[in-house]
């Protein structure tokens, strides 16, 4: 959500080994505070997110290891169907998306909307209410890392009526 860049292979190749390699923070230290925010809504920033609510499709685990330091690094993919959506959510601890095929549309809370085209990453900041969508004619492949301790979930599901966190994370 901070910044959008078109990357090369050899730098997604980078940044995933900056990330899985636990340098993103020291050792032993979150990136965020796991407190979760009271959400009291169905919009981000005062308007409601375009899609129809559902899970990615052929969600996989490429990766789901612990660290000699203690913390989880975890990496899965799947396709985000054209028309659908994530419901409004969480990362306690932050993470990063990659967008390998496809339009993605981040919204997130106190960020205007953002257009993540093939071959880009965006962060996700930690405890910020978001949701992803896809607003075009075609699915997206979607990567996302997380690095977080072997306890916490992964997601935490804000938008009223879609609290099952399993089914989407």
């Amino acid at each position: 959500m901070i910044a959008i860049r078109r990357m090369s292979a050899i730098t997604l190749s980078f940044v995933l080994s900056f990330v899985l390699s636990g340098l993103l923070c020291e050792p032993g230290v979150s990136w965020a505070d796991p407190a979760v925010p009271s959400w009291p809504g169905t919009t981000i920033n005062g308007s409601a997110v375009p899609g129809i609510v559902l899970p990615l499709e052929d969600r996989s685990t490429m990766l789901d290891t612990v660290e000699e330091d203690g913390d989880r690094v975890l990496v899965i993919q799947g396709i985000r169907k054209a028309g659908s959506r994530a419901p409004i959510h969480v990362h306690a601890y932050g993470g990063i998306t990659c967008v390998l095929a496809g339009v993605a549309t981040d919204f997130v809370e106190g960020h205007a909307p953002m257009t993540a085209p093939a071959g880009t990453c965006y962060y996700m900041p930690p405890n910020t209410p978001m949701s992803i969508a896809n607003l075009g004619t075609e699915d997206v492949h979607l990567m996302d890392t997380f690095t977080l301790p072997p306890w916490a979930p992964t997601i935490t599901i804000l938008e009223p009526g879609w609290e099952d966190s399993e089914a989407f994370g």
